[in-house]
């Protein structure tokens, strides 16, 4: 999945009243939809072909992985000096 902010957001209450509108903008026009709950991100609905793009993906290496999830910390508000690969290392989890 992209950054979640290049995406339509969508109350869980608006989708369920359009779901299918919703369904044909991610299957017609390729649209990824966040669905919101309490304002909140909660699900993704995205086209079948981005799904499965996904799952056909090939490993990443330590360092990309690493580079991905201090990114991820950084996104939620977490240290970025952090190193969340270092720490499951280091074995103190």
């Amino acid at each position: 999945m992209g950054h979640i902010g290049h995406m339509e957001r969508r109350s869980f209450a608006d989708v369920k009243a359009h779901l299918s509108e919703v369904v044909d903008q991610a299957e017609h026009r390729g649209k990824k939809i966040v669905i919101l709950r309490h304002g909140k991100p909660a699900a993704v609905i995205v086209p079948v072909a981005s799904a499965q793009t996904r799952r056909a993906a090939t490993a990443m290496s330590a360092a990309e992985a690493e580079r991905r999830l201090d990114e991820l910390v950084t996104e939620l508000g977490g240290d970025p000096t952090f190193s969340a690969v270092t720490d499951l290392l280091e074995g103190r989890r």
